[in-house]
């Protein structure tokens, strides 16, 4: 008996024991199968989570977004006169008035800007969207719903004449200016319908249709005229010239912001924003493929390149396949190697030039027996005729 009850103990012990290491098991396994990772969900949109890159915009639309940064400055311009405006001391005016005159101002820049940024995203990135004409259509809806904000902006400053000293008018100016801004709201309804009808349905596929027509339109306008800049070698000058000058402005504009007048600095982005619209203006003519620097300051070399008289151009070397090879190539080096001095290395005209030469300094001969003589034969081409000449002369 006191055998059994000894034992007893040490079987619950074991037992208890196999059942601690079972529930740690079984806990380790749940631990372990908890800490697998899942599969992340794919994007609905890779593109919008994932940005690709976007094609570069056409040379036009460079021009075009440069022509919208400057109205997009412009309405800031305005704008930041506007915030001047509120922050500007009147003690004759009520402060209602006045920073109502300030919102006014401030929502009209605002609508400008609108305005040119509507251009910048649309027309500007011609080349780098699928709807350049689109965007900008639609942007028109934001236009007319910043027109509507500024005109909601014109009733609070009406309300606010009929305050502080001119309380005794709040009677009059109460009802107009709440009329106003009834106006200016149903404008800015009207602004978010016009821009969802704008940017959906058949407007959208219109512009769609238009785009796809614009876009190579412009772009081989574009290429006609760096061709033109490259054929008469006005190309790169007159991109230089832009370049420059755009640059300059630009500086200029830069400087006009730093002087912190009120009202003038402003205007320095205005100023900034057109010298770099005048910068990049030169692309027109001078394109990043053009060959306008490949005349070597030759205004006719360009010309005669681009010639459609053979695929070799204007060298000469692919004689067999340009019937005119000569005939170009001989203007070229009329264009070129007139400049190069007497050598007839750098002229391919010099035997004829030296032929002429020979020719008048022989006829200014007076025909004396030496001009006909053998000894004067090798430093005369023409000295038989001239001889000959001086012969029937005498007789």
């Amino acid at each position: 008996m006191n055998a059994t009850t000894q034992t007893r103990p040490l079987n619950v012990m074991a037992v208890a024991c196999a059942a601690a290491m079972l529930l740690a098991g079984c806990a380790s396994g749940g631990s372990s199968g908890g800490s697998s990772p899942t599969t992340p969900n794919t994007p609905t949109n890779p593109g919008t989570t994932n940005p690709q890159p976007t094609a570069q915009s056409t040379d036009t639309g460079k021009v075009v977004a440069g022509a919208g940064n400057t109205v997009v400055a412009t309405g800031n311009a305005v704008s930041e006169i506007g915030q001047q405006i509120k922050d500007t001391s009147v003690p004759l005016a009520p402060t209602a008035a006045k920073n109502a005159t300030g919102d006014v101002v401030i929502n009209a820049g605002e609508t400008v800007a609108t305005l040119g940024a509507g251009v910048r995203d649309g027309l500007g990135s011609m080349g780098a969207v699928d709807n350049p004409v689109g965007v900008t259509v639609a942007s028109t809806g934001n236009v007319v719903t910043q027109a509507g904000a500024t005109v909601v902006s014109a009733g609070d400053l009406v309300k606010a004449v009929g305050s502080d000293q001119l309380a005794p008018l709040s009677a009059v100016t109460n009802p107009a200016g709440g009329l106003v801004q009834t106006v200016g709201a149903g404008v800015m309804t009207v602004g978010g319908k016009l821009g969802e009808a704008l940017s959906t349905g058949p407007v959208a596929q219109l512009t769609g249709s238009t785009s796809k027509a614009i876009v190579p339109l412009t772009t081989q306008l574009t290429n006609a005229t760096q061709t033109v800049g490259a054929a008469t070698g006005l190309g790169v000058p007159v991109d230089n010239l832009l370049v420059k000058l755009g640059n300059t402005v630009a500086t200029a504009g830069s400087m006009i912001s730093n002087t912190n007048t009120p009202i003038v600095s402003p205007l320095g982005g205005v100023v900034n924003e057109t010298g770099q619209t005048v910068a990049v203006a030169g692309v027109l003519l001078n394109g990043s493929g053009g060959s306008g620097g490949s005349a070597g300051g030759n205004p006719l070399g360009g010309l005669l390149n681009n010639l459609p008289l053979g695929a070799t151009g204007a060298g000469g070397s692919g004689s067999g396949s340009n019937p005119l090879a000569p005939v170009t190539g001989l203007l070229g080096s009329v264009a070129g190697g007139a400049t190069g001095g007497g050598s007839a290395g750098g002229n391919a005209l010099a035997p004829v030039t030296g032929l002429l030469n020979t020719v008048t300094s022989g006829l200014s001969a007076s025909g004396t027996a030496t001009s006909s003589s053998g000894s004067n034969s090798g430093s005369n081409a023409l000295a038989p005729v001239t001889g000959l000449l001086g012969g029937l002369a005498r007789h």
